[in-house]
C-alpha cells in the first residue's frame, strides 16, 4: 500500500494498481457495497476490503485528500490495529491546503436502529464518540467516551486491534477476508479466555476498537462531523447505515430546491435555412412567433447563425 498527496476537495480515492487501466473507487458511502465483519467498497466489479482501519487513521489525523494505491484487493491488516498507518503517516508529513473544511453539523439528533446496533448522532460543536459494546451473551462489555482530535486518535483509538470470537474466524476465512490473520494482528476470544500474543494495549480495547471501526466508517461521508455520536453495540452494517441517514440529511435542502424550482425553459428551436441561403413565409412561419410585427415578414434572404 502506498498513500499519496491528492488536490484539495477530491477526498479519498482507492487505486488497484494490480488490475488493468489502475482502476480508483473513491471512499464515499454510496460505494459501499458489503458490510459483514468489515467494509467493502466497489464500482462495477472492482473491490476494495477492509477499508475502516486506513480511513479511520486518516480521518483521525483530519486528512481529507488523499490516493491510497494498493496491490491487492484489501489494504495490509498490519497488527490489526492503526497504529502501521500512524507510523507512516506521520513520517510522511500532513501539510494544510488552503480551501477552508466543510462540516456538517446535524440540526436535529440523528437516530438509526439496525438489530442489536443503535446509533445516534447528536449536535455538537466538537466530534466525540461514545460507545458500548458487547457479545451476544452480554461478555465482555465495554465503554468508552472522547473527543476526538488528532492528539487522543493517536493516543486512545489508534493502537485498539482488532477482535474477533473463535467461532468467526472460520466464516471470514472462507469468504476471503483475513487471509494474513493471526494472534499477531487480532485478539482472539475463545469462550471466556481472551487470547493474543501480547497483553491488551488498553483495558477498553474491544471497544476502542469499535470506536476506531466508527470513526473510519463515518469518513465515508467525505466530509468531517461535528457532533456526539453515541453508538450500543456498533458494526459496520449500522456504521454505514448512520452514514447514510446523514447523507439524506445532508441532501435534504438539494432536493427540496429542487422540488420546488421551475422546469427549465425549452431550448429554442433552430432556424430552417433554405437550401439557398433564403426561407419563405412557410419556413418563416415555422420559426418566428405567428403575432404583429412578426407576420408581416414574408422572406428572409439571409440568416446567420448567432
Amino acid at each position: 500500500m502506498t498513500i499519496l498527496p491528492a488536490p484539495a476537495n477530491s477526498g479519498v480515492r482507492f487505486r488497484r494498481v494490480d488490475l488493468d487501466g489502475k482502476p480508483e473507487i473513491e471512499a464515499r458511502v454510496e460505494n459501499v457495497s458489503e458490510t459483514n465483519r468489515s467494509t467493502t467498497i466497489a464500482k462495477g466489479n472492482v473491490k476494495v476490503h477492509t477499508v475502516e482501519h486506513i480511513l479511520a487513521a486518516l480521518a483521525g489525523y483530519e486528512i481529507d485528500n488523499a490516493v491510497v494505491e494498493l496491490d491487492a484487493n484489501e489494504p495490509p491488516i498490519g497488527d490489526g490495529s492503526a497504529r502501521e498507518f500512524c507510523r507512516i503517516l506521520q513520517a510522511a508529513g500532513v501539510v494544510a491546503q488552503a480551501e477552508k473544511r466543510e462540516f456538517f453539523t446535524p440540526t436535529e439528533p440523528i437516530e438509526l436502529q439496525l438489530g442489536e446496533s443503535t446509533m445516534t448522532l447528536f449536535p455538537d460543536d466538537k466530534f466525540r464518540i461514545t460507545c458500548t459494546s458487547a457479545d451476544k451473551q452480554g461478555r465482555f462489555t465495554q465503554f468508552f467516551s472522547t473527543e476526538v482530535t488528532p492528539q487522543t486518535w493517536e493516543k486512545e483509538l489508534a493502537h485498539a486491534r482488532t477482535f474477533c470470537f473463535y467461532e468467526e474466524i472460520e466464516f471470514m476465512y472462507k469468504n476471503g477476508l483475513i487471509k494474513g490473520g493471526s494472534l499477531e494482528n487480532a485478539v482472539v476470544i475463545r469462550d471466556d479466555a481472551v487470547l493474543t500474543t501480547e497483553p491488551l494495549r488498553y483495558r477498553e480495547e474491544f471497544v476502542r476498537h469499535k470506536m476506531l471501526d466508527i470513526l473510519g466508517d463515518l469518513s465515508l461521508l467525505g466530509k468531517p462531523i461535528r457532533g456526539h455520536v453515541m453508538a450500543v453495540r456498533p458494526g459496520h452494517a449500522g456504521n454505514v447505515g448512520l452514514a447514510r441517514k446523514i447523507m439524506e440529511q445532508i441532501n435534504k435542502p438539494l432536493r427540496t430546491a429542487q422540488t420546488f424550482a421551475p422546469p427549465p425553459a425549452a431550448p429554442a428551436p433552430a432556424a430552417p435555412v433554405a437550401a439557398d441561403g433564403a426561407m419563405n413565409i412557410t419556413e418563416v412561419m415555422k420559426w418566428l412567433p405567428h403575432r404583429y410585427p412578426f407576420l408581416m415578414v414574408d422572406r428572409i434572404l439571409r440568416a446567420t447563425p448567432l
